[in-house]
């Protein structure tokens, strides 16, 4: 498994690099928390699913909730005590960490699939594995990054409104990204069939729009419109 491995690490970096158009230093970093960030999320998750795992399915009601908190923290935190950047670097920088987060997820998952999986069996068993290893790696990742793109777009928007109401309204672009994650988990694992194929389909449109956002200055084409 491990070239399948490689690949679930370096095809998440490569598509958010492609269509950025950019890397940095910062992006490095942010893409390192990602990794920082899965420790005290997996930690937190083990303890804490135990206790409600007989009312409610933890992936879907406690993982989104601490993931997106833990991987939003870095643009979070800037945000709430006033410090500014640049409209695009915080988008890049939440990508960046939702993608670093989702390769320790990726090595977990992958290194859970037993070895006897692709022992003896036909190479057409083999390669199906190995795409729906793939297919699965790469549409989380592209979940993380997008889930944790919303906070950190959902700052460009909100962060010239009165400092008072920013916590406010930063939770509820917080909302809004562990919506979207638990519903992605929601279909893996009640899904079937459909579940995948809509989990493989779910997280294109929104890095598109996630996308669109990076290269058009959205609320200054607002602002123009109602000072015209």
């Amino acid at each position: 498994m491990e070239p399948v491995l490689v690949i679930a690490y370096v095809l998440p970096i490569v598509f958010l690099a492609v269509f950025i158009g950019r890397t940095g230093n910062k992006f490095v970093m942010y893409l390192v928390w990602g990794f920082i960030a899965a420790i005290p999320a997996v930690f937190l998750e083990i303890h804490l699913s135990g206790a409600i795992s007989s009312i409610a399915n933890p992936g879907i009601t406690l993982s989104p909730v601490i993931e997106e908190f833990f991987k939003a923290l870095p643009v979070m935190i800037p945000a709430l005590i006033g410090i500014r950047s640049k409209d695009r670097d915080i988008l890049v920088y939440a990508l960046a960490s939702g993608i670093g987060f989702s390769l320790i997820e990726n090595w977990v998952f992958v290194s859970t699939i037993p070895s006897s999986v692709t022992t003896g069996v036909t190479a057409e068993v083999i390669a199906g594995v190995f795409l729906g290893v793939l297919a699965r790696s790469f549409s989380t990742s592209l979940m993380h990054a997008c889930t944790c793109g919303i906070i950190g777009y959902g700052i460009v928007l909100i962060r010239n409104f009165d400092r008072a109401a920013l916590p406010v309204l930063l939770f509820g672009f917080y909302t809004i990204a562990v919506t979207v994650h638990a519903t992605y988990n929601l279909y893996a694992d009640f899904g079937g069939d459909a579940g995948q194929i809509f989990d493989l389909i779910l997280p294109l449109p929104l890095f598109l729009l996630l996308l669109i956002g990076y290269h058009v200055d959205i609320p200054s084409v607002f602002r123009k419109s109602i000072t015209a």
